[in-house]
């Protein structure tokens, strides 16, 4: 029998994952006893350097309330970051596989914690000192967090989880894909609601390994 698992295309700096927490979670706590359930960091914008001024602030803020309206997840809109910040993706990224070796069962817990500082309470999750506050939050020790942090081969591992992303074929976050296997399928690539999700991922662990006309990626 084929291993069955569910891999989440995730970055903690999208909104529209945000938006979809609650769905993912309900997901997690639904089929954790049947399949295994894996985040896969995608790279939104890592390494971004482009300045964060007005034009763009407007810009990312349509995006927020067009995820709340549709999702109904929290957003705090008095955005305004330092004139130093950057919408880079990658620290926050890193921070979650720093996690996963730390803590692998707290993984899908730091995501929601990084998208709350973020998104709510609109704190610079680029900093790395602020990612090591977050981690102590969920019992993880800032300094040992840190050193990880910082080790030249996490900064290369996540650049490889990004390439991985990009060879399933996700280009948009978040997505769902399925796995039997070696052959994967995409079950959702962007937001969709926990009833629709529902009736995919029945319908792909019901159904044969080809994923029941779901197309393939990879």
């Amino acid at each position: 029998m084929m291993v069955q698992s569910l891999i989440y295309v995730v970055d903690p700096m999208c909104s529209w994952c945000w938006g979809f927490s609650p769905v993912i979670d309900e997901i997690v706590r639904r089929y954790r006893d049947r399949v295994t359930i894996e985040i896969l960091l995608g790279g939104l914008r890592p390494g971004n350097t482009e300045r964060f001024d007005e034009r763009r602030r407007a810009y990312i803020l349509s995006h927020w309330h067009a995820v709340h309206e549709r999702t109904g997840q929290p957003f705090n809109f008095d955005f305004h970051p330092e004139p130093s910040f950057m919408y880079d993706t990658e620290p926050s990224s890193r921070a979650m596989m720093v996690i996963r070796q730390l803590a692998p069962d707290k993984e899908f817990m730091f995501l929601n914690v990084v998208q709350e500082a973020f998104y709510v309470k609109n704190q610079d999750v680029t900093h790395p000192e602020i990612l090591a506050d977050l981690a102590g939050t969920q019992g993880i020790d800032q300094d040992r967090f840190l050193e990880w942090f910082h080790d030249s081969a996490m900064k290369q591992s996540v650049w490889q989880e990004f390439d991985r992303a990009r060879q399933l074929g996700v280009s948009g976050f978040p997505a769902l894909l399925g796995q039997n296997g070696h052959a994967y399928i995409r079950l959702t690539q962007g937001y969709q609601p926990i009833g629709v999700m529902v009736s995919l991922i029945g319908q792909w662990l019901d159904g044969p390994a080809s994923g029941n006309g779901s197309p393939s990626v990879g």
